[in-house]
């Protein structure tokens, strides 16, 4: 799963969506940082299915995780949010594994699954 900021009215979904309308873009940016993390992803792991391909169905259990709402002013929520910006132009269809790719080449992966380590260890 790929978590991705649509700004794009024309945007057309091949096959699923799940949508929030977040009170402001550093709460996209926050929220999108997290469910991109492989932090996030190894938590839920055992709880997903498995499919002939590996694990399945990240969308089912995600929100089993302690995910704070996101607190303008909270500088762990902020770090979240500043570090999940990735240039405009990145096609959806290579989205996940681009985001991935590149947060890990920037060195940025760590610092995110660092932060969601932290913050889902507060808990909410």
């Amino acid at each position: 799963m790929a978590v991705a900021i649509i700004r794009d009215p024309a945007f057309v979904i091949d096959h699923m969506v799940y949508w929030s309308a977040p009170s402001s873009e550093g709460e996209a940016q926050y929220l999108t940082a997290i469910l991109n993390s492989e932090n996030a992803r190894s938590r839920v792991a055992n709880l997903q299915a498995r499919g002939q391909f590996g694990a399945r169905h990240f969308d089912k259990v995600m929100f089993t995780l302690p995910i704070p709402r996101f607190e303008p002013g909270n500088g762990l929520h902020e770090d979240l949010a500043a570090a999940a910006v990735l240039p405009d132009g990145v096609k959806f269809q290579r989205a996940r594994k681009c985001i991935r790719d590149a947060l890990i080449e920037a060195g940025i992966a760590k610092r995110i699954d660092a932060l969601v380590e932290r913050l889902l260890v507060q808990g909410p």
